[in-house]
């Protein structure tokens, strides 16, 4: 290379000064080649001046102060680009038909002058890019010229180093962000559909994809396992591409078929081929891989795609790939595992609703027999032994005695099924509505519990919402029980309001209370969330030892 200084004033001075004025605004990647290019097509009236990208021996990309030559000659451009990276030395020829040195490239070939090849080593002596300059002057390169172009690949050495670290960091960046979204999107519940669109994304971010798809196996109409797709996902946006394979139909369905992931560099020749990707969306290069349950059997498939001005898929890509669609199939069979749980809950809830109203029914019916019933047949009794006293003798106690003791024994019974038939099922419920129920409920606490039940009610002046007023009957009784058999209270607060959208029900006690962050809830607890669930509302347990507890219920009315 030849590194002696400028004189002032010259062309060459003027060039290196304008090459360093676009370097010292530090543009990365293609704008870094594109402005310098440019900068020194103009200083050196310069047909083409082109800056190829090294890499591993190869130069993969060329950028260009203009459009580049058709492709024979691109290619031709790429091959004496090589042997300067290669040789790592200074090529040139100021004749038109002297051969390049290490090609036999002239060039009048290309169509100039004079070609001058340079190339752009980093620090380690290894070169990172090539700088290419045509001249169609008489005098081809001056000295002094050679000399500028020199120093000029001498700073694009390091403005390359720095723009490709400022890539690498880029590159790392973007990496990190899609692996905290893919991680992110793995762990939220997601229907499985979704959850694949989701992976294409992030998938296409890792591995810089241009496009691509995903779907899930399934069974056709005849009972045949098939994979589908709904969409397809290019330049950030998706749109409807409804797509169907049997097995070893397209790409996918050979996934589906031999369950081993496949490269294409050659997707518009591939036999397999989507012709409508093919055609409208430059799909050139391609890569598939299936998604595996546990079970190792494939559930569906993930496929990106690159075109043709973009490096072909490797297998490594396909080894990362199929990482993440090992991942996404996971996510897959859990969010089928969420979706199964969800649909039993439902299940689950819908019995436990009908064997509520079961119950109810049934105490209902218990509650009537016992008093139209048992209690009449009470009555009656009751009536008969106040006949038979009025008829014996006064003069005769043996007789006297044991028939009192039986009046007053049936009298307890009969007020015993009374206090029965309220606590299966209260009249006043029916007849009265809610708030009367509750004041009984209350009164009847009180007198079998011990404790004070402070009852306040707001918003039940209407009869409505048979469901809910059974509900929250059944809910406050639930809860004052608990306080019964476990609270050692004093005073219980029971509040309940009603608006046109909502009822709010809290009962709380001053209590022993309890850890409950330690203790799991009751069979009475489990089954106030029961209820409230059943009609769509939630229920709120707060309490601590020594400090009572509170039981919080809040229910739609929409």
């Amino acid at each position: 290379m030849i590194r002696a200084s400028l004189p002032p004033g010259s062309p060459a001075l003027d060039l290196v000064g304008a090459a360093a004025a676009v370097l010292a605004r530090e543009p990365d990647g293609v704008a870094l080649r594109e402005t310098l290019c440019s900068t020194i097509a103009k200083r050196l009236h310069a047909p083409l001046v082109a800056i190829g990208t090294v890499h591993e021996g190869e130069v993969t990309t060329i950028v260009g102060n203009r459009a580049l030559p058709e492709q024979q000659s691109t290619r031709t451009l790429r091959g004496v680009m090589r042997v300067a990276a290669t040789r790592r030395e200074l090529l040139l020829s100021n004749e038109s038909f002297d051969a390049i040195a290490g090609t036999c490239v002239t060039p009048q070939m290309l169509g100039w002058r004079s070609v001058a090849v340079l190339p752009v080593a980093h620090h380690a002596g290894h070169s990172t890019a090539v700088l290419l300059v045509s001249a169609t002057e008489e005098q081809g390169f001056p000295r002094d010229i050679l000399r500028g172009l020199t120093i000029v690949a001498d700073q694009l050495a390091v403005a390359v180093d720095r723009a490709e670290l400022l890539g690498r960091l880029a590159e790392w960046s973007n990496g990190m962000e899609a692996l905290l979204a893919f991680s992110g999107s793995v762990h939220r519940h997601r229907e499985p559909t979704e959850l694949v669109q989701e992976m294409v994304e992030h998938a296409a971010r890792f591995l810089k994809a241009d496009g691509g798809r995903g779907g899930l196996t399934g069974l056709s109409p005849d009972g045949e396992v098939v994979t589908s797709s709904e969409a397809y996902w290019r330049s950030g946006s998706w749109r409807r591409m409804p797509r169907r394979w049997k097995r070893s139909e397209g790409i996918p369905g050979r996934v589906l078929d031999h369950e081993f992931a496949v490269l294409t560099a050659d997707y518009p020749n591939e036999s397999a081929r989507d012709n409508e990707l093919a055609e409208q969306d430059n799909v050139h290069h391609a890569i598939c891989v299936p998604l595996r349950d546990a079970s190792h059997q494939v559930v569906g498939f993930l496929e990106l795609h690159r075109g043709a001005e973009r490096p072909a898929f490797t297998w490594n890509d396909a080894s990362f790939l199929e990482a993440l669609a090992d991942t996404t199939a996971m996510a897959i069979e859990n969010s089928r595992l969420v979706t199964a749980l969800a649909a039993k809950n439902a299940e689950v809830r819908q019995l436990f609703a009908l064997h509520a109203d079961r119950i109810e029914e049934e105490r209902q019916h218990i509650a009537r027999e016992l008093h139209d019933e048992a209690g009449q047949a009470l009555v009656g009794v009751k009536l008969a032994l106040q006949v038979l006293s009025r008829v014996l003798p006064t003069d005769v106690p043996a007789v006297r005695a044991p028939l009192d003791e039986l009046r007053l024994q049936v009298n307890q019974a009969t007020a015993r099924f009374r206090q029965l038939a309220r606590r299966l099922r209260p009249p006043a419920l029916d007849q009265h509505g809610l708030a009367a129920a509750l004041a009984q409920l209350a009164h009847d606490t009180e007198q079998r519990g011990g404790f004070s039940v402070q009852l306040q009610v707001d918003g039940l002046d209407q009869r409505r919402f048979p469901l809910h007023e059974t509900a929250v009957f059944r809910i406050v009784q639930e809860a004052l029980t608990n306080v019964s058999a476990h609270a050692e209270a004093s005073v219980v607060s029971v509040q309940v309001a009603e608006t046109p959208q909502h009822l709010f029900v809290r009962v709380a006690d001053d209590g022993c209370g309890f850890d409950a962050t330690l203790r799991q809830a009751g069979l009475g607890l489990r089954g106030i969330a029961e209820r409230a669930h059943q009609l769509g509302g939630v229920c709120q347990v707060e309490s601590r030892p020594g400090h009572g507890t509170t039981v919080s219920v809040h229910l739609p009315l929409g």
